[in-house]
């Protein structure tokens, strides 16, 4: 009987651990620092066109590649916006912070030349990296006069979906950055 008992126990206990539900975490794509309200100061020269990112990255989780090639959306580590969202705002906030002058929609400037930015690849390694690949345009009108390509890896600070989302954001910005630099007037 008393091992009948403990049996039982030990059934209802291995069955409780079964069924506890996973709590997800949620990231941001913001800023790090949060200079206050204050008065826009639009730049005149140039504005935010279309911003593009693939397909495969509009999704809710994380992504991490695999050695095989595979990609693996994480299911409790996910997005608290959905992808276009969050990547369109990061890079408008970055790139008006790295120029000094804000960046404002192509729809409030429409003598400006246009930035235009496509994200082909945005996800985590198999091997603790988080990787960035970009294209950006600079065009007035249908004309381009200057193309870049943006291809960085960053190694995880520490394992884990915390570590990937940071990772991701630090590429971001110095993608902003190298686009900040880049928005020099056609002659």
């Amino acid at each position: 009987m008393k091992l009948a008992s403990l049996l039982l126990a030990a059934l209802l206990l291995a069955s409780g651990c079964s069924t506890q539900v996973i709590q997800p975490s949620y990231y941001l794509l913001r800023p790090g620092e949060d200079s206050g309200s204050r008065a826009l100061e639009p730049a005149s020269d140039f504005a935010l066109g279309n911003v593009i990112i693939s397909s495969y990255i509009d999704q809710p989780g994380l992504l991490l590649e695999t050695e095989s090639g595979e990609m693996r959306p994480a299911r409790h580590h996910l997005w608290a916006e959905p992808m276009y969202e969050g990547v369109r705002n990061y890079l408008l906030l970055e790139i008006s912070r790295a120029r000094g002058r804000d960046i404002i929609p192509a729809k409030f400037n429409k003598e400006a030349a246009l930035v235009d930015i496509r994200v082909d690849q945005f996800h985590g390694t198999f091997d603790g990296r988080a990787k960035l690949v970009a294209f950006w345009w600079l065009r007035h009108g249908d004309e381009v006069f200057a193309s870049y390509k943006y291809s960085e890896e960053r190694t995880l600070a520490e394992d884990g979906y915390a570590a990937l989302a940071a990772a991701e954001k630090a590429l971001l910005t110095d993608l902003a950055e190298q686009i900040a630099g880049s928005l020099v007037a056609k002659d």
